[in-house]
């Protein structure tokens, strides 16, 4: 669908380089998660002006820096096996440039006091359609859930609760890896009444294509409920996929198709979030686990 809209903006690329944004420490400048209006648009393109990057220099900047975070922290908090079996996905390379990363430790994922981070790749064929229509290379269609006392946390049309085995059946064919972020700071009492606290925020209604999206929810929640959240190098890139998307493309043109794009997107990932649910409780049901919301 999002490739769809693109295509009937009929968006052409051209040889002016766009501006881009960055999210971190210099040269690459802070990230704040924005509220889903157009008025984030100004903002944005603010700090894209100066960041002083051209987009393909940024993409290896963020490229580099989260290829060293690896190497000097690895990609869990807890101590991982570097020679042990390893999880692959095609967006690796293209993300932080590796083939694999360890699995998580078996102390870690039996441990529902731990706080895992699940990125999933769920454009299969359409994001090349969709890196075709935006004239740059997505390195995925992404999404994000944030897994502690047995069940996963992410944004749709509105806060979704699923226990872990329901979302591995529902996602467990797409491209995806895991990684540790850290004990969790909270009960599963308090993490509930945290979560309840936010749906006011991320509804149906705020859900933005690029700037408010299940990235987005993933990094909020995760620094709610972790001593230190996703790791900033790894998930810039991942969060870049959705704001940077249309920096190739005209100035107009990127104005026009956030507006296009984020009704067009908003209308699917509601009319998912509806279709699914009937879904994802029958087999919770045929797994005798609980339904979630």
């Amino acid at each position: 669908m999002l490739a769809l809209a693109l295509n009937s903006l009929s968006f052409q690329a051209t040889a002016r380089p766009a501006v881009v944004q960055t999210r971190s420490a210099p040269p690459l400048a802070a990230f704040k998660a924005p509220q889903a209006t157009d008025s984030y648009l100004e903002d944005q393109q603010r700090r894209l002006d100066e960041s002083g990057l051209s987009p393909k220099e940024y993409e290896v900047a963020t490229r580099k820096r989260a290829n060293a975070y690896l190497s000097e922290n690895g990609a869990h908090i807890m101590d991982a096996d570097e020679a042990g079996p390893k999880q692959t996905a095609s967006f690796l390379k293209l993300l932080w440039d590796v083939d694999s990363i360890p699995e998580v430790p078996a102390a870690a994922a039996s441990d529902d006091s731990r706080v895992l981070a699940t990125f999933y790749e769920i454009g299969g064929p359409l994001t090349n359609v969709l890196s075709t229509s935006v004239a740059k290379q997505l390195p995925m269609i992404p999404h994000v859930g944030i897994r502690m006392h047995g069940v996963e946390y992410f944004y749709s049309d509105h806060i979704e609760c699923r226990t872990v085995p329901v979302m591995e059946e529902m996602l467990g064919d797409r491209p995806q890896v895991t990684i540790d972020i850290g004990e969790a700071t909270m009960s599963r009492e308090e993490l509930e009444a945290t979560v309840a606290s936010m749906e006011a925020e991320w509804d149906a209604d705020a859900y933005h294509v690029f700037d408010k999206n299940c990235v987005h929810f993933a990094d909020a929640l995760a620094q709610k409920v972790s001593a230190k959240g996703l790791p900033q190098p790894l998930v810039q890139g991942v969060v870049d996929v959705s704001e940077r998307m249309l920096d190739s493309l005209p100035e107009w043109r990127r104005a026009l198709g956030r507006r296009v794009m984020n009704e067009v997107t908003r209308l699917v990932v509601v009319s998912w979030g509806k279709a699914s649910k009937e879904k994802k409780e029958q087999i919770a049901d045929d797994l005798g686990v609980e339904r979630g919301a």
